[in-house]
C-alpha cells in the first residue's frame, strides 16, 4: 500500500500535573493491500477509571474486525464485503461487540466475578481511516476530527461530530451514532486524524492550518527533515497542549 503515515501522541498538560498517563491511544499499520489508522480518546473525568484501557481496546477492536475480511488475501472481494457490511451496519455492530468483549475480559482480569461490569468505566471515542484499493473509508464516533485537504483548505469529513454529550463506545446503542463516509481513492491526498485535544489547542482556523501545512511540508521535504520532525514532535505536541487545550493529544498525518 503506497501511503505515508506519521503518528505521534503526548500526555496532556492537565494529566502531567496530576502525574497521570494519557487517556488517548493511536495505532496505525500498513499491510500489503491496505492501511489502517485509528485514534481513540478515553473520557477524562474520574468516573471513567479505565478509559485509558478503553481507548487502547477500541483501536484493537478495529484491527480484530478487519482480520475477518482477509484483505491481504483477496483485496477486491474483501473490499466489496467490508463496504457492503458497513452500509448494512454490520461493521458498526461488530466493532461495538468486539470492544465490549475485550473490555469484559480485561475487567475480569482485574476484578472478581461478583463485581458488576459498568462499561462506562472504559468509556472512549473511536475514529479510523482505512485505505483500500479503490476507496478510502472514514469512520467516527465522538468528537475527534478527520481532516482532508481540498485545494488549499482542510475540511472536516464529519462536520457534525461535536455534541454536547460526547458519543461513546460505552453506550449500548452507540452503533446508531457511528458515522462513516466513503470516497474514491485519489492519486494525491493529505489527511489528518486527531483527538480533540489537538484541534482545541488552536484559537483560529488560520493557526490550525498553518500548523498542518508546516508539518506536511517538513514531512515531504527530505529524509533528514522528516527524521528530525519525528524526533521532536512529541515535545512539540506537549507544548501545544500546555499552551492550548491542556488535553491529551493523538494525531496521525497521512499523505502520498
Amino acid at each position: 500500500m503506497e501511503v505515508n503515515i506519521f503518528g505521534e501522541g503526548a500526555v496532556g498538560y492537565k494529566n502531567i500535573v496530576k502525574s497521570s498517563s494519557s487517556q488517548d491511544f493511536f495505532l496505525y499499520k500498513k499491510y500489503k493491500n491496505y492501511a489502517v489508522c485509528t485514534v481513540a480518546d478515553g473520557h477524562s473525568m474520574d468516573v471513567f477509571k479505565y478509559s485509558h484501557i478503553g481507548s487502547y481496546l477500541a483501536c484493537q477492536s478495529v484491527f480484530e474486525i478487519l482480520k475477518t475480511y482477509k484483505l491481504n488475501e483477496d483485496i477486491e472481494k474483501g473490499e466489496q464485503n467490508f463496504i457492503c457490511d458497513l452500509k448494512n451496519k454490520k461493521v458498526q455492530n461488530d466493532i461495538k461487540n468486539k470492544w465490549r468483549d475485550l473490555v469484559y475480559r480485561e475487567f475480569y482480569k482485574r476484578n472478581y466475578k461478583v463485581y458488576k461490569l459498568d462499561y462506562m468505566l472504559f468509556g472512549t471515542t473511536l475514529s479510523f481511516v482505512i485505505f483500500l484499493k479503490e476507496y478510502i473509508v472514514f469512520f467516527n464516533l465522538g468528537d475527534s476530527s478527520i481532516l482532508i485537504k481540498e485545494d488549499k483548505d482542510y475540511v472536516n469529513v464529519f462536520k457534525n461530530n461535536n455534541f454536547k454529550f460526547v458519543n461513546s463506545l460505552a453506550l449500548y446503542n452507540c452503533e446508531e451514532k457511528m458515522q462513516y463516509s466513503i470516497l474514491k481513492m485519489n492519486k494525491d491526498f493529505k489527511l489528518v486524524i486527531s483527538t480533540d485535544g489537538f484541534i482545541n489547542s488552536f484559537e483560529t482556523y488560520h493557526k490550525l492550518k498553518s500548523e498542518l501545512d508546516r508539518t506536511f511540508q517538513i514531512l515531504e521535504k527530505d529524509i533528514f527533515s522528516n527524521r528530525y520532525l519525528r524526533n521532536i514532535y512529541k515535545k512539540h505536541l506537549s507544548n501545544i497542549s500546555k499552551y492550548g487545550s491542556k488535553d491529551d493529544i493523538s494525531i496521525i498525518y497521512i499523505y502520498n
